[in-house]
């Protein structure tokens, strides 16, 4: 009797299994795929418009939940940590979907994959340009509704022109506010000149500093005009010490953010970065950012 009694358990947990992943038709398959290809579109567009609440919403709160990002994986608490962070950086995305395609395995489960290009606009006014980015999510049917139980991105990143700031702010017109002679008192007995002029829809600029009489540092540097980043280079070398090549863009009509050229791409991890603020034409404010926390700040005021 016992024995019966197993197989009767065992026919009816194969016939339910069976049921569950039985062949897909046609019909069913296309079905599904615009279910969630809904669910897939909302969560782009959640994306674009830097609603990480749209996107998080759309994802299975559970221990399964895996995210992987150029690599490295994050569990759902961390990717929500992660995202609400990123997206509150953000201005908007623009994406382009190249190809994609829906596979659906059984009723319950469909894997999503795409080849896409997006670009990231920051509210600081740098952009990251995402191409070629490839993008695989795992759908999974629960409680009668389509949610993402794990997702793989990855691709190349590199910097690029912010399409949104872009429209706003003149970079060339902004940082001829530099031009000119200035002057700050750095220390004791201690003064520093930095003399900027227009060369062409750049600059050329030469500092100083001097110690009771005596120049101590001096060095040149030379700006150029990036079209495709909206962003100006700057080449600075310093008598006796290594060439350091930084970037420089205006954020609002008065601020302009410098850094290392190696960290363009993040500037909010920056080793080192440069934050100038012109109180009026004839007076800036620079302040001097070192791993996130503020070292030094200095004002400069033109000699005319």
């Amino acid at each position: 009797m016992k024995t019966r009694l197993i197989f009767l358990v065992l026919l009816i947990v194969c016939f339910a299994c069976g049921t569950n992943n039985k062949p897909v038709s046609d019909a069913q398959k296309e079905k599904i795929k615009g279910e969630v290809k809904e669910v897939m579109s909302a969560i782009i567009k959640g994306a674009e418009e830097a609603n990480f609440d749209i996107v998080i919403g759309n994802c299975l709160d559970s221990p399964d939940f895996v995210f992987l990002y150029n690599g490295k994986p994050f569990n759902y608490q961390q990717f929500a940590d992660l995202g609400k962070t990123a997206f509150a950086t953000l201005i908007n995305q623009k994406s382009t979907i190249v190809n994609e395609n829906y596979m659906v395995f059984d009723n319950s489960s469909v894997l999503y994959t795409a080849n896409s290009k997006w670009i990231m606009n920051f509210k600081d006014g740098h952009a990251i340009l995402d191409d070629p980015w490839a993008l695989q999510y795992m759908f999974k049917k629960v409680d009668n509704k389509w949610k993402v139980i794990s997702a793989n991105e990855s691709g190349v990143e590199k910097s690029a022109k912010n399409t949104e700031t872009s429209k706003e702010l003149n970079q060339i017109e902004l940082h001829k506010q530099f031009v000119g002679n200035w002057k700050t008192e750095s220390a004791k007995d201690t003064t520093v000149f930095w003399d900027v002029k227009s060369y062409g829809t750049g600059f050329e600029g030469y500092f100083k500093c001097i110690t009771k009489g005596k120049i101590f540092m001096e060095g040149k540097q030379l700006w150029g005009y990036d079209k495709n980043l909206d962003k100006y280079s700057m080449s600075e070398m310093i008598k006796g010490m290594d060439n350091a090549l930084y970037s420089s863009w205006f954020i609002s009509e008065n601020k302009c953010v410098m850094l290392l050229y190696n960290d363009i791409s993040n500037p909010d991890n920056a080793s080192m970065k440069y934050e100038v603020e012109f109180k009026s034409p004839d007076i800036l404010v620079q302040t001097t950012i070192v791993n996130n926390k503020t070292v030094r700040i200095d004002t400069m005021t033109r000699v005319k």
